[in-house]
C-alpha cells in the first residue's frame, strides 16, 4: 500500500526556499570563480600562495597532525563531567574528531556516527534516521541521550531524538564523544544505552570567514560562517546553512525530499582568568517530505495514502558560566531554552523546554575528586487536534528534578582509580528514581589500561506511552478495521543493569586497540497488550518484556606510514527477548531487529601536493524481523588543497549498490525508501 501513487499534488515551494536556492546558487558560482582564480593566480605571481603577508592565525589544536599515541591522549569530558584523557577513561568511549568528519565525506551528524563501534545507524528515508547503541534501534529509539554543546535535545513525546532538526555547520564541530553503555549516573534518565555529546569549537578558534558549497546527485548544501572579536577577550561567530536533498528510491516513486535553512551564533567571553561566559543559539525552518498511511473510518480499506510536506521550525538559546576556583575546584551554571514545532497529518506538536543545571567539582583528602550537581527541567507541550495521534490531555506541563554526586579515588601512584556515584531524580510519571554506578580502572603504564563497570540506568515513560492515543491503519492490511493504541498511566520505568569490561593497549607506537565486552539485563521493557475488541481493537502500552544482551566492540588504529592511517571497528551483538503471554513486542525491541555483526574500515592517505585519498568500507548484518538484508558499502573521497585556505573534494557514497534498504518504519507508517548511490563535489574556502 505504501507504494501506491498518491493523487494529491505537492505544495509549491515557499518563498523562503526559493530565496535559499537562489542564494545557494550565488554562493556556488562565487566559490567556482574563486577556485578558478586560485588555479590561475599562483602561476601569475610566480607560484606564491594567495595569502596576505600580514595574515596571522590563532593557533589551535589540530588533530590531523597528532600521532595515534597523541590521539589516545585527547582530553574528554563526557565520562566524568571533567577533563580526563581518553586512554584513562573507565568507560566504552569513542571520539569522532573534526578530521574524521571532514575526511569521511559525511554530510550529516547521524552518518558520522556510523564509524563508532557498537552504534547502529540506519536511514529510513532521505530525512529520517534510526540511531542507537547496543540494540533497540528504530525511528523512535529511546535509549540514547544526545547533547549538543551541553543542551539536551531529548523529545519527551517519544523519549528520543528527532535527528532531522538537530544539526549544525559540520565544519564547526570540534568533536563528538560517544559513550556506549549507561550514563545515567551523571546524565540522568534515558541515558540507558549510551550518550552522544556533540561539541562545537570555541568562537576563539573560528575567527575569520568560511564559505562551503556542496552539490551532487542527491543533495545541495551551502554554508557561511564568520567569526570576529570585540576587544581582547570576547570572541563570536555567526553561521547560516541551507540544505536541499532530493527524493530517494522506491518502486512507484518516493516523496522524501528535504529542505531546511538554519542560522546560529556562539560567543565566548573570557571575563578574567577565572571566569568564562559562553552564549550559543540558533533557529531553523524547513520541510520534510513523506508518504504516510493514515487511518480512516471509511470502508473498505479504513486507510489512505498521502504525500505531504512536514513543517518543522524551532530554535534555542544557551548560556553557560564557568568559574575556576583552583586547580582542583571549579563550577558551571548553565541555562537553556528550546522550542520544537512540527506539523504533519498525524500530529501537530509544540514543545517548549527550560533547563537549569549546576555542577561543582572539588578535591578532598586521600586523593578524592568529587563532582556533584543539581538540575531542574520543565516542558510545556501542546498537541493539535488530530485523529491519528491525540494525547490526553492535549496540553501538559512536565517536571524533572535531579541531583547527582560522584567520587573518584586514585591510589597506587595514580595507577588505580575507583569511581562510584549515583543520580537521584524525580519525574512526573514514576516519581523518584536512582541510578548508581561503580567503575574501576587499572593503568599500570600509559600503554595498557583495564577497566570494569557495573551500572543501573532507567528510561522514564514518554508522553505518548503514558497519555497517548494513537489510531493505526489496519495491520495487516487485510484486517478490516483500524487499530487503537492507548497510553497507560500505570507504566513504570524501563530499567537496565549493565556489566562492562574493557581493555585499551598500544603495543607499538603505530597501533592502538580498544576492546569492550558487556552483558546487559533489561527489565520492564515496553510492549503492547490487547484490552478491548469493540468498537475498535484496542491495545495498551504495558511493561511486560525482559531482555538480555551481550556483545563485543573493537576499535583499532594502525599508522601504516606517516601519511597513511587505517582505522577499523567491529561489533558483535546478541539479543534475547522474553515477552509475557498475550503481549505484543514493539519493533525496536525485537531480538532480530538489530544487526548481529557490523564492520567499519577507513583508510586515510595523505599524498604529495596536498592531495588526500580516503576510503570507507562498511558492513551491516541483516535485520530478519524487518526483512532488511545485510549489505556492504563503500565511500571514496578525493581531496585537494591548491592552497592553504581552499579545499576541493570529490566524494562518492554507497558505491557498491545502486540502492539498498536500511530500516523499516514503526508506529506512524511512513514509507521507508532505499539509500541511493551518490556523488558530490564540495568547495570550502576560509579567509
Amino acid at each position: 500500500m505504501l507504494q501506491s501513487p498518491c493523487l494529491e499534488r505537492r505544495a509549491p515551494a515557499t518563498n523562503w526556499f526559493v530565496a535559499y536556492v537562489r542564494t545557494g546558487a550565488r554562493i556556488s558560482i562565487s566559490c567556482l570563480v574563486l577556485l578558478c582564480s586560485g588555479l590561475v593566480l599562483p602561476s601569475a605571481v610566480g607560484g606564491e600562495s594567495f595569502e596576505s603577508p600580514e595574515e596571522t592565525e590563532i593557533p589551535i589544536e589540530d588533530f590531523t597532525q597528532l600521532s595515534l599515541e597523541e590521539l589516545m591522549g585527547i582530553e574528554i569530558t563526557s565520562v566524568s563531567k571533567k577533563k580526563e584523557k581518553l586512554s584513562g577513561a573507565a568507560a566504552a568511549v569513542f571520539v569522532i574528531t573534526q578530521e574524521d568528519i571532514r575526511r569521511s565525506g559525511v554530510t550529516s551528524i547521524p552518518e558520522a556516527l556510523r564509524m563508532v563501534p557498537g552504534m547502529h545507524v540506519a536511514r529510513l528515508d532521505n530525512n529520517k534516521w534510526a540511531v542507537s547503541a547496543r540494540g533497540f534501534n528504530g525511528r523512535f529509539s529511546n535509549k540514547m541521550l544526545v547533547l549538543i554543546d551541553g543542551r539536551n535535545v531529548y523529545n519527551p513525546f517519544f523519549a528520543g531524538t528527532v535527528w532531522e532538526v538537530n544539526d549544525t555547520l559540520l565544519e564547526d564541530i570540534d568533536r563528538i564523544e560517544v559513550i556506549r553503555g549507561p550514563g545515567g549516573t551523571l546524565w540522568g534518565v534515558n541515558a540507558v544505552n549510551g550518550v552522544i555529546n556533540i561539541m562545537t569549537k570555541s568562537a576563539k578558534t573560528t575567527q575569520g570567514g568560511l564559505v562551503s558549497a556542496l552539490g551532487g546527485s542527491e543533495e545541495a548544501i551551502g554554508g557561511v560562517r564568520y567569526g570576529g572579536q570585540l576587544g581582547n577577550d570576547l570572541h563570536y561567530r555567526l553561521f547560516a546553512k541551507g540544505l536541499n536533498r532530493d527524493t530517494a528510491f522506491i518502486q512507484g516513486g518516493a516523496h522524501d525530499d528535504w529542505r531546511v535553512v538554519r542560522g546560529g551564533f556562539r560567543s565566548d567571553w573570557d571575563i578574567n582568568v577565572d571566569n568564562r561566559l559562553m552564549a550559543e543559539g540558533g533557529i531553523y525552518r524547513g520541510n520534510a517530505g513523506q508518504r504516510v498511511v493514515l487511518p480512516t473510518l471509511v470502508a473498505p480499506s479504513f486507510s489512505q495514502v498521502r504525500d505531504e510536506d512536514v513543517e518543522m521550525a524551532g530554535g534555542h538559546i544557551l548560556l553557560r558560566w564557568a568559574r575556576t576556583f583552583s586547580q582542583d575546584s571549579d563550577m558551571e551554571l548553565q541555562f537553556f531554552y528550546d522550542r520544537f514545532y512540527r506539523k504533519e497529518s498525524a500530529i501537530k506538536t509544540t514543545i517548549d523546554t527550560l533547563d537549569l543545571d549546576f555542577q561543582h567539582r572539588f578535591a578532598l583528602p586521600y586523593a578524592q575528586d568529587i563532582v556533584w550537581g543539581l538540575g531542574y527541567r520543565i516542558w510545556f507541550d501542546d498537541f493539535g487536534r488530530r485523529f491519528t495521534v491525540a494525547p490526553i490531555p492535549r496540553s501538559k506541563t512536565l517536571n524533572l528534578i535531579n541531583a547527582f554526586v560522584q567520587d573518584e579515588i586514585t591510589a597506587f601512584n595514580d595507577e588505580v582509580s575507583i569511581t562510584f556515584g549515583t543520580k537521584v531524580s524525580h519525574n512526573d510519571f514514576t516519581g523518584f528514581e536512582f541510578q548508581p554506578s561503580g567503575r574501576v580502572l587499572w593503568q599500570p603504564v600509559p600503554e595498557h589500561a583495564w577497566w570494569v563497570a557495573v551500572s543501573r540506568a532507567v528510561r522514564v515513560p514518554s508522553r505518548a506511552a503514558d497519555h497517548g492515543a494513537v489510531v493505526q491503519p489496519p495491520n495487516p492490511p487485510a484486517l478490516p478495521v483500524p487499530l487503537n493504541l492507548t497510553g497507560n498511566q500505570q507504566l513504570g520505568v524501563e530499567s537496565l543493569v549493565a556489566f562492562e569490561v574493557g581493555y585499551r593497549l598500544s603495543p607499538i607506537q603505530e597501533a592502538t586497540l580498544d576492546i569492550t565486552a558487556f552483558y546487559n539485563l533489561y527489565d520492564n521493557l515496553l510492549a503492547t497488550k490487547r484490552v478491548a475488541v469493540t468498537p475498535l481493537p484496542t491495545f495498551q502500552f504495558v511493561n511486560n518484556k525482559e531482555a538480555r544482551t551481550h556483545g563485543v566492540e573493537v576499535a583499532a588504529n594502525l599508522q601504516v606510514l606517516k601519511s597513511w592511517q587505517i582505522r577499523g571497528a567491529y561489533t558483535y551483538l546478541n539479543l534475547d527477548v522474553d515477552t509475557e503471554a498475550g503481549a505484543l513486542g514493539l519493533p525496536d525491541t525485537d531480538e532480530k531487529g538489530s544487526p548481529s555483526h557490523q564492520v567499519s574500515i577507513r583508510s586515510l592517505m595523505s599524498l604529495p601536493h596536498n592531495v588526500e585519498l580516503d576510503s570507507w568500507v562498511r558492513y551491516v548484518d541483516a535485520l530478519p524481523s524487518l526483512s532488511i538484508p545485510g549489505y556492504w558499502e563503500l565511500d571514496l573521497r578525493l581531496g585537494w588543497k591548491p592552497w592553504k585556505k581552499l579545499e576541493v573534494a570529490l566524494v562518492g557514497q554507497n558505491l557498491l549498490d545502486k540502492h539498498h534498504p536500511e530500516m523499516a518504519p514503526s508506529f506512524l507508517q511512513t514509507q521507508a525508501t532505499e539509500v541511493q548511490r551518490s556523488i558530490y563535489g564540495k568547495v570550502t574556502w576560509s579567509f
